[in-house]
């Protein structure tokens, strides 16, 4: 990506046009041309691609799977990151109908809704990197699917030089920063490292009673006991795994309560009972993203995604 630094504009302002456009209107235009680098790296879980065209090409898939459907913009924000580089990320709800073939395969048409985090970074206003999560649990509910065994038909028309993402299949790309110091993010990046390692009692001390949090599934609970199930659970799903927080920033706007925006990873054997079964002893990669309001009480409101579909097709993959 030798000339990416063409165009201008801010980042948050950009992801709000620029998502919506692409991945649900099919808008591959001058806005298409002018923010996305043309050897632009996309990671979501299911799976890695670089250039425009294969980008654009790719979202094909869910518009024609979700005829009509809606990408709703809940929030955005961007930072300066060293170097020149702006980071961004995005938060959406896809709002539509699925077709009854496509992406999830040959099932029964009916109504979906279901949230995507994305991030970026971008320089000179041309996004060069992006990372997305999709609710695909939300969308195995909706349409009565079962995740596993959806993993094992996806696998069978996916290539595996590209899909599910994971380290060994990565593109290197230009932007390698962890993201500008910010103290809303590196407190709330620093809870869960220490949760993840075993002191869970740290979220009834830092999260506020009535706070909101949303989950994988469209779940939506409440309070510490609710972020704390999710982030225990998930641990105990693969409790010798690596756990990092990847990328990490902060936003405080006028008439807005500080937010901040996280990036992980979960890496390791599936060794544990619960999330996903019985313990396969298959090695995942879990990309995950959260983002969060807080009050004086604490964290108020969190978003956290994984991809479920994404981590059945790694153990499908090594387990058949």
């Amino acid at each position: 990506m030798k000339d990416w630094t063409a165009g201008q504009g801010d980042l948050a302002d950009t992801l709000r046009r620029i998502v919506p456009g692409i991945w649900g209107a099919a808008d591959f235009g001058a806005l298409y041309e002018t923010h996305l680098h043309r050897d632009a790296i996309f990671r979501g879980a299911d799976h890695v691609l670089q250039g425009r065209v294969a980008i654009a090409t790719a979202a094909l898939q869910p518009i024609a799977s979700f005829p009509g459907r809606r990408l709703i913009v809940e929030d955005s924000a961007a930072a300066a990151a060293p170097g020149g580089t702006e980071v961004g990320a995005v938060r959406l709800i896809a709002d539509g109908h699925y077709a009854g073939q496509g992406l999830f395969g040959p099932t029964a048409a009916r109504p979906v809704r279901y949230r995507v985090l994305m991030e970026a970074a971008s320089k000179g206003g041309r996004i060069g990197e992006i990372w997305r999560l999709r609710d695909s649990e939300a969308v195995f509910a909706a349409l009565g699917l079962d995740p596993e065994t959806w993993a094992a038909a996806r696998l069978g028309w996916d290539d595996r030089d590209t899909a599910p993402f994971r380290p060994a299949i990565d593109e290197p790309g230009a932007y390698t920063g962890r993201g500008p110091d910010d103290g809303w993010a590196q407190a709330w990046a620093d809870l869960l490292d220490r949760a993840m390692e075993g002191d869970f009692g740290l979220f009834a001390m830092q999260v506020d009673p009535g706070a909101e949090i949303v989950l994988p599934g469209a779940r939506q609970t409440f309070g510490p006991e609710g972020t704390r199930e999710f982030w225990l659970g998930l641990r105990a799903a693969f409790p010798s795994a690596r756990f990092e927080v990847q990328h990490r920033f902060g936003s405080e706007s006028p008439l807005l309560s500080p937010r901040a925006y996280l990036r992980w990873s979960l890496a390791g054997r599936h060794d544990g009972p619960g999330l996903f079964g019985a313990p396969s002893g298959a090695e995942v990669h879990i990309m995950g993203m959260s983002q969060a309001e807080f009050d004086p009480e604490g964290l108020r409101r969190e978003w956290s995604l994984i991809d479920t579909g994404a981590i059945w097709m790694q153990i499908k993959a090594q387990t058949g």
